[in-house]
């Protein structure tokens, strides 16, 4: 009994080591050190870090402007912003990327000023 209960207790404790967050598909955006990860009407702030500066360098295949979204499926954990904070209430921070792809949807939401 007491191999049993010390064997789940290993179990436990790998996989919370291991644990990098639930899996998140949305739209990602980063331009001008600042990143932005939207989900239908839900958007949020995206914590900068490593997995971060992959994405935009992958993403750049499927971007004819700088500032168009892809599409990105990543493993991380939302995390409420400070209270002196600005922006929205929650970011997203990145702790592994799973893919990045070119959005299915053409959206033309976004009015752009040219010359």
């Amino acid at each position: 009994m007491k191999k049993a209960i010390i064997v789940l207790l290993l179990i436990a404790f790998v996989s919370c080591k291991t644990d990098q967050g639930e899996q998140y598909k949305g739209d990602f955006v980063y331009y001008a050190d600042a990143a932005v990860f939207q989900v239908g009407n839900d958007i949020h702030g995206v914590v900068l870090n490593d997995q971060v500066n992959q994405i935009a360098e992958q993403a750049k295949a499927f971007q004819k402007e700088p500032t168009d979204m892809v599409k990105i499926e990543v493993l991380g954990k939302l995390i409420p912003k400070d209270e002196n904070e600005e922006g929205w209430p929650y970011k997203l921070k990145i702790n592994k990327v799973i893919s990045v792809s070119a959005l299915k949807e053409n959206k033309n939401d976004v009015i752009k000023l040219g010359k």
